[in-house]
């Protein structure tokens, strides 16, 4: 159906085509150099080429430009333009469909080179086809001929149909869908109505087919553009909330950032100005840049008098080469240092510090961490006291083990010789001097034993107030008028648990070192008092448990003792007296004693001034009867009942054999815990066991009581020991039940205890 020909409508129609293909490329390119996906360069380069073929298709139509078109344009160029240009669409739509999905299709290069790669190839893609249409136009089959399809047109319209059909399956199979893969299966619908109307309605130039075919692929050209476009806004609005969320958690996070920053730098400011340790930071030069407050404690100075300094005016200068090597190393990549190094106090006193040193490479800064070291050196020399005194203290202890052995037998055997020489005076003089020496060998070892924590205690429920009052009834003869004993006594002292004995024999120890030392006269106070020693004093003498202590203090207003003795005054043998005019076991016996009783005990000493011994012993617990009250009203008498002795030193197990045997008694002996089962295994009758506590082997004293219980359950026990371990004294105090006759005895005190263990 022939309309009027409008060549206006040609020129609008394909500017408007090639424009929308053109920003449909554009637009698909930019998409491609984010996807750097091949099939999007394809589909892109695809409206590319559409594109340039309508702007070419324009020019060399006849009537627009020139009569018969521009380029030396023929009767079939733009028909031949027009198949080109319906065809090579199709064919990129298909090289999409086939290269999407696919991660092996991506291009793995510069996205910029692919694009100008593209559009070159499209460019002389297209000046070929045009230079084949025009200067080769006369070589080309006729496709239209009087207005009728020639049967070569009906083969090219029907391989472009194939093209877009096939197009058209490849994007439907190649699933999932994307939104461009919907628009283009749109536009390949509009593709085939676009050549459909073309083939039907189209005979000649500006007929209804021809108007129709171009609005008709004009709307389809324009899809897959506004579906860009609505894509594109959307992306965009949908980056612009992305980018206001971003800024907004930029400001949120950029907040806390600040925040964290200031409470970082305020907890740091806060440790640097409550920190004990002298915390410090310096330049390259070793100036102080920042001194905390903790120097003033520590060193004397204030941080101002520090800052912008050297650390060499206050390093000791025997410290300074080895504080050079060190921060030389931090900063040498050795990052962390630990060294000690002394500073010299504003006083002019010498204190040691602990270092912990690092460098800091980007500002330049070394930063030091110093700890004072007074209080570990004296915790430590503290600790060394305490091992010395312990080490004395089992050689000691062994020593009078061994002692107390011979003097056993010394003891026993010269009464036995006194009672035989009898009718010869000279012999019983004799006699009597060796049991004089043995006697004071016995209280010699006694001392020994108490600096050694080794004596068994008998500690009872004591009055302090009364004992300190009967020790100054005897102190004030003893001590002469020309010291004056004053008792200060709290009159609700609480009682203690302790052996009064050797209670009594402390205080009078320490009265008679206070007269030594005040040999011109002077007074001697005897103080009681209420105390409770908590966990701050406890935290500086390791020994303390924290608690209620009765406290025994005996001062003078004696010389008083040099300071760099006083670490030595409980040493036993120590001593500054004239020689022969002290042992140097008074102070290390009452140290032990009070040790073992569970106290504690102080000195202050000052020159010129007097000493005050400070005893602080355990307040009583209401404890019950005793053995010591027992054992007075026990039978002295023998008997005929069957005694094991078991001792492991053969001397001593021969006297006591004898000694026992006088008594009346039926004995048996073993050397070690073994032979005593064997004994007792063959159902030999026994009423007491006599054991020694320490024995080689083993079993010791305790553990072969046990053991015979287990055999025996009705025996009676007795042990024997020159000193006790924890089998029988536990923490200076006897078991309940347990009888302990000490070395060395005479053979009233063992009588005694024999009757006591057989009637227990």
């Amino acid at each position: 159906m022939p309309l009027t020909p409008v060549p206006a409508f040609v020129a609008s129609y394909q500017s408007a085509l090639a424009i929308n293909d053109l920003i449909t490329a554009v637009l698909l390119f930019s998409q491609f150099a984010i996807l750097r996906s091949r099939a999007m360069l394809l589909l892109a380069s695809g409206y590319l080429f559409t594109a340039a073929a309508a702007t070419t298709h324009a020019l060399t139509f006849p009537g627009l430009f020139a009569p018969t078109g521009l380029f030396g344009a023929g009767s079939q160029t733009t028909v031949w333009l027009y198949m080109v240009w319906h065809g090579f669409f199709p064919l990129m739509v298909l090289g999409y469909a086939l290269s999407k999905g696919n991660d092996g299709a991506r291009i793995r290069g510069s996205t910029m080179s692919a694009i100008i790669g593209s559009v070159a190839a499209v460019v002389v893609a297209m000046a070929v086809f045009t230079w084949i249409v025009t200067a080769q136009h006369d070589r080309l089959p006729v496709l239209l001929s009087g207005g009728r399809y020639t049967p070569v047109m009906i083969g090219v319209v029907s391989t472009v149909l194939f093209f877009c059909v096939a197009a058209l399956g490849a994007l439907w199979l190649r699933k999932p869908h994307s939104v461009i893969d919907v628009w283009l299966m749109v536009v390949l619908c509009a593709w085939l109505f676009d050549i459909a109307l073309s083939a039907m309605l189209n005979v000649a130039r500006f007929d209804l087919g021809f108007y129709a075919a171009r609005i008709y692929g004009l709307c389809a050209a324009s899809f897959v553009l506004a579906v860009l476009l609505i894509d594109n806004v959307a992306l965009q609005a949908e980056m612009s909330r992305l980018l206001r969320v971003v800024r907004r958690q930029a400001a949120t996070e950029r907040e806390q950032t600040q925040k964290a920053l200031s409470q970082e730098l305020e907890e740091r400011q806060r440790i640097f100005e409550t920190s004990q340790d002298f915390l410090s930071v310096t330049d390259m030069q070793g100036n102080f840049v920042q001194v905390s407050p903790s120097a003033k404690t520590i060193v004397g100075y204030d941080p101002a008098e520090m800052v912008g300094r050297s650390a060499i005016e206050f390093i000791h200068p025997d410290d300074l080469e080895n504080a050079r090597d060190e921060m030389r190393a931090a900063r040498h990549g050795q990052s962390k240092r630990n060294f000690e190094t002394r500073f010299i106090r504003k006083d002019g006193e010498v204190v040691s510090l602990n270092w912990s040193a690092t460098y800091s490479e980007p500002v330049g800064r070394y930063f030091f961490i110093g700890r004072d070291l007074t209080e570990k050196q004296a915790a430590e020399a503290q600790i060394r006291q305490v091992q010395k005194m312990d080490a004395v203290g089992q050689l000691t202890g062994g020593i009078a083990h061994d002692f107390n052995n011979i003097l056993t037998v010394i003891t026993g055997t010269i009464g036995i010789l006194e009672e035989a020489v009898a009718d010869r005076a000279d012999l019983v003089a004799i006699a009597r001097l060796i049991d004089e020496a043995a006697e004071r060998g016995a209280n010699l070892t006694k001392h020994l034993l108490a600096f050694a924590r080794k004596q068994p205690l008998q500690p009872v429920e004591v009055d302090v107030n009364a004992l300190i009052l009967e020790a100054a009834k005897l102190l004030r003869p003893t001590l002469g008028e020309h010291i004056e004993v004053t008792p200060m006594l709290a009159e609700d002292a609480w009682t203690a648990m302790v052996d009064p004995n050797q209670l009594t024999t402390a205080i009078l120890n320490l009265a008679l070192n206070a007269r030594d030392a005040m040999p011109r006269g002077g007074k001697l106070a005897l103080e009681s008092r209420n105390v409770y020693l908590d966990e701050g004093y406890a935290s500086m003498h390791s020994e303390v448990t924290v608690g209620h202590y009765v406290m025994v203090a005996v001062s003078d207003s004696g010389s008083g003792i040099p300071a760099h003795l006083m670490e030595k005054v409980f040493d036993p043998f120590f001593t500054t007296k004239e020689v022969g005019k002290g042992t140097g076991l008074g102070l290390s016996m009452v140290f032990g004693f009070v040790k073992q009783s569970g106290g504690h005990i102080k000195i202050y000493s000052e020159e010129r001034h007097g000493t005050s011994v400070k005893m602080y012993l355990p307040r009583a617990t209401g404890l019950a009867q005793t053995v010591v009250e027992a054992q007075q009203s026990a039978n002295v008498l023998g008997g005929n009942e069957v005694i094991l002795v078991v001792e492991d030193d053969a001397l001593v197990r021969r006297y006591v054999v004898t000694q026992i045997t006088s008594l009346g008694y039926a004995t048996l002996e073993a050397a070690n815990a073994a032979e005593a089962l064997n004994i007792i295994d063959t159902g030999a009758p026994i009423d007491l066991l006599f054991t020694d506590v320490i024995m080689p082997g083993a079993t010791n004293g305790r553990q072969l009581v046990d053991e015979a219980l287990k055999r025996r359950p009705g025996l009676k026990t007795l042990y024997t020991s020159g000193y006790t371990e924890n089998a029988i004294v536990h923490h200076g105090r006897l078991d309940s039940g347990v009888l302990l006759l000490a070395k060395p005895y005479r053979k009233s005190e063992l009588a005694k205890m024999i009757r006591l263990a057989l009637g227990s």
